[in-house]
């Protein structure tokens, strides 16, 4: 919100300075007072409505149909190993944190003083009117009331009444004064001064509101001076009594002077010459610049339409596809066999029509058919194909984004896949790469319907995740297996002899380790030891991360890394408070003792 704030104050300042620029340039000179006045009354107004508009803007109409489509459930591209092992109780850290006043509410805070001060000042100027005409005599006119003060202060106007002082309305040239005042009330240039002085309060921090200021005063002295001369007041002792006027007391700043402090221009615009009617087609550069302040700050493209339908997936299930980076720069391309599922399901929502090189028509897109289209070497390698082609973008790793990307497509009846789509974004880096991977996507076979070929739709999602993984989180489930190059390398009764030998983690044992510390119970341990680390917690970083270790043997501790981690700094104090865990009672199988693989979540949560 604040930010938002901060953007529009700068977005009418953009604004102002344009239209003020195009005033100064080339309209200030003119002698087209009434012109100039509406010019900056309307283009101010405008810089201050141009900012919040939002009006939705679409490049190329694009058609939306109703249709139906298939859900792909592709690949897990990350160990599911949290899912063989003990779960323990989860552990909740939290944490309350007195957050340091930002840039922008240290600015907030200088802005709010300046409306204060300048209220003040708004209204201290108002009261001092009031008081005025409650302690001064006051006179009728022709329709003007005249305020006679005994403070020494140059005439001026607000509203209908007319403020001089006894010198002055003793004065000779009288006259004169009362005309031009007369002006300033019948044009009533009062509303003009009440709505810039307002706007000055609130925008007190942008510069160009203040020239508007004096300009505006400026153009209303022009105003009235010329329909002064005009009238049956001569020329030249106008000029005198302007410049004797001037040399009076302090102005009033709130209403209207006959003694301006544009004395020089005031006496020199009262001798230029009509500027030509031809010179208002200067006014057309407003069109313009309009415009692109328009498409700057008012046009807004639209979205294209979201799904309508939610879509609903278990978390901890292979059952989309996960692109999980190491903060360590390792490969992304972790790929388990564990479980496999295609199952599809018929989800309706609104599908938008893309162009590409290929596009197919709503009306020749079936829902039910009677072979359902085949990826070469079926869904499996499908998994693969999108396991080994999905990079995770370096740029997004860097900025931590995540997210899961749904892209829709189209089987066509040749088997190529075209009409590729983004049904639900997550983030234009992550967009494009899920995007690239599924319109690169090798021939099918198409599907069927009544012996006929035909097309099918179909939906994919993607899911990219970040994951601090202190260790490679899928293993070989032989190992050494892997490390043979040749028959020469190993002897297979050797590589037999390592294998049996190898120690075995088990997930449930006849008698299960015991923590004996804090009486047995380990959340009161960790809860306890644990400490939610100051940089996560000032930057607001919370979440869940999930530790897996085993209890060897011995009753140690070892193997202790993050499966499923939130921010970098809550993974490193998840970790060592269970690294720093003390000797468990090992647990035993058959009587002897064995290692036991266990997972605890634990949360981080800021008050």
């Amino acid at each position: 919100m604040i930010t938002g704030i901060i953007l529009y104050f700068l977005q009418s300042a953009i604004c102002m300075a344009f239209f003020y620029a195009l005033y100064w340039l080339f309209l200030k000179r003119d002698t087209f007072f009434r012109v100039n006045r509406v010019f900056l009354l309307l283009t101010l107004l405008a810089s201050i409505l141009i900012p919040t508009l939002e009006i939705p803007f679409q490049p190329e109409p694009k058609s939306t149909i109703e249709n139906s489509f298939h859900v792909l459930d592709a690949v897990v591209l990350a160990s599911q190993q949290y899912l063989n092992s003990n779960m323990l109780e989860e552990v909740v850290v939290t944490a309350t944190v007195k957050k340091a006043l930002t840039w922008y509410q240290y600015l907030g805070v200088v802005y709010i003083l300046g409306v204060f001060l300048f209220s003040i000042r708004f209204f201290k100027n108002l009261f001092q009117l009031f008081s005025w005409t409650k302690s001064s005599k006051i006179l009728r006119e022709k329709g003007l009331r005249l305020v006679i003060m005994n403070d020494d202060y140059p005439p001026f106007s607000f509203l209908n009444s007319v403020f001089i002082s006894k010198a002055d309305y003793q004065k000779t040239n009288f006259t004169s004064i009362l005309a031009h005042e007369r002006v300033h009330v019948d044009q009533l240039h009062t509303f003009d001064l009440l709505m810039i002085e307002i706007l000055t309060v609130i925008f007190w921090m942008n510069p160009v509101v203040w020239f508007y200021k004096s300009s505006i005063q400026e153009v209303h002295e022009y105003l009235a001076d010329d329909k002064v001369v005009n009238g049956a007041v001569n020329a030249n002792e106008y000029k005198m009594h302007i410049v004797n006027q001037f040399a009076g007391g302090d102005l009033f700043r709130l209403a209207n002077n006959f003694g301006q402090s544009t004395l020089k221009k005031r006496i020199s615009m009262l001798g230029r010459i009509k500027t030509p009617r031809i010179a208002l087609v200067k006014l057309l550069l407003i069109i313009p610049i309009f415009v692109v302040l328009l498409s700057a700050f008012a046009f807004t493209i639209k979205e294209e339409e979201k799904l309508d339908t939610e879509f609903s997936f278990k978390e901890l299930l292979p059952m989309d596809l996960n692109i999980f980076s190491s903060l360590r720069s390792e490969p992304a391309n972790f790929y388990s066999e564990t479980k496999y599922e295609f199952s599809p399901q018929l989800v309706t929502h609104k599908i938008n029509k893309l162009e590409y090189k290929e596009t197919i028509s709503p009306e020749e897109i079936k829902t039910i058919t009677d072979e359902m289209p085949v990826f070469p070497g079926g869904v499996i390698a499908l998994q693969k194909y999108l396991a080994k082609h999905v990079k995770y973008p370096k740029l997004a790793q860097t900025k931590q984004i995540e997210g899961r990307v749904f892209v829709s497509f189209v089987v066509n009846k040749e088997g190529r896949v075209v009409n590729a789509a983004l049904a639900r974004k997550v983030n234009p880096l992550l967009d494009r790469e899920a995007l690239r991977v599924v319109s690169s996507l090798p021939k099918w076979n198409p599907g069927k319907k009544d012996g006929e070929f035909v097309n099918i739709a179909y939906t994919v999602p993607i899911n990219f995740q970040l994951k601090d993984l202190i260790d490679k989180p899928v293993e070989s489930p032989d190992p050494l297996y892997s490390r043979i190059k040749n028959s020469s390398d190993y002897h297979l009764e050797n590589i037999l002899k390592a294998n049996v030998n190898k120690s075995k983690e088990y997930v449930v044992v006849e008698k299960m380790p015991q923590f004996t510390e804090a009486n047995g119970n380990l959340r009161k341990y960790i809860a306890r030891k644990i400490q939610y680390p100051v940089l996560a917690a000032e930057q607001g970083y919370e979440g869940q991360v999930f530790v897996q270790f085993v209890v060897r043997t011995d009753g140690s501790v070892a193997k202790a890394k993050v499966i499923k981690g939130a921010n970098i700094e809550l993974n490193k104090e998840a970790l060592r408070v269970i690294n720093s865990m003390p000797n468990w009672v090992p647990g035993e199988q058959h009587g002897k003792k064995v290692e036991v693989k266990y997972t605890i979540p634990i949360r981080f949560s800021l008050n």
